[in-house]
């Protein structure tokens, strides 16, 4: 036995007016129900369920209608997107052509990872100082911020590209020190410290 059956009559009257239950609900409080809103809401599910009623059971509380599964509709998703920026994940032309039309920044985005790979693969300063030229001018201020940091360290970028020597071995070493650290934190002094890294 529930307390809302005393008002059950107007509950289904409402229900098959097709009305919101959210609507109903005021209407029982005008009437003296002090119950809880999530509790009538399970109430009126059982008597749609129960006595056939055509209403739109599929809205919550808040008469707003549930989505039913996963939405319609073609989805990319953004990590898929970034993917094929830096590695050429393959995604289908058509969804590509879709993208760079209807998001301009993501083809200035591509533009500027290949144009960076480009200096690399030809060693070449000129392509750098283009390279700056072209994206300190640029309307995307994370654009914008990276040509301004090469700016700032301009000539170790430039020997980055020239050089053939590399400050690689170096910082894996020091990611390497740092992991080992990490997890003998707290437990052990120089001596085993030292043991780890040279073994």
């Amino acid at each position: 036995m529930s307390g809302l059956d005393q008002y059950k009559p107007i509950i289904l009257e409402q229900l098959a007016l097709n009305a919101e239950i959210k609507g109903i609900y005021k209407l029982l409080v005008e009437r003296g129900y002090t119950g809880k809103l999530s509790y009538f809401y399970e109430y009126c599910k059982k008597v749609v369920k129960n006595n056939n009623i055509d209403h739109h059971t599929n809205a919550n509380i808040l008469g707003v209608k549930r989505k039913n599964g996963k939405p319609k509709g073609h989805i990319i998703e953004r990590h898929r997107i970034l993917k094929y920026l830096w590695s050429k994940f393959n995604i289908p032309s058509p969804d590509i052509s879709f993208i760079l039309e209807k998001y301009p920044f993501v083809k200035e985005m591509q533009d500027c990872i290949s144009d960076f790979r480009n200096i690399y693969v030809n060693k070449s300063v000129t392509l750098l100082e283009e390279f700056v030229e072209k994206y300190f001018k640029s309307s995307n201020k994370n654009l914008k911020s990276f040509a301004n940091g090469i700016i700032r360290d301009f000539v170790a970028v430039k020997n980055s590209i020239i050089s053939d020597y590399s400050n690689g071995f170096l910082e894996g070493n020091n990611n390497r020190l740092k992991m080992i650290k990490r997890t003998m934190y707290g437990r052990a002094g120089l001596d085993l410290l030292r043991a780890k890294i040279i073994y």
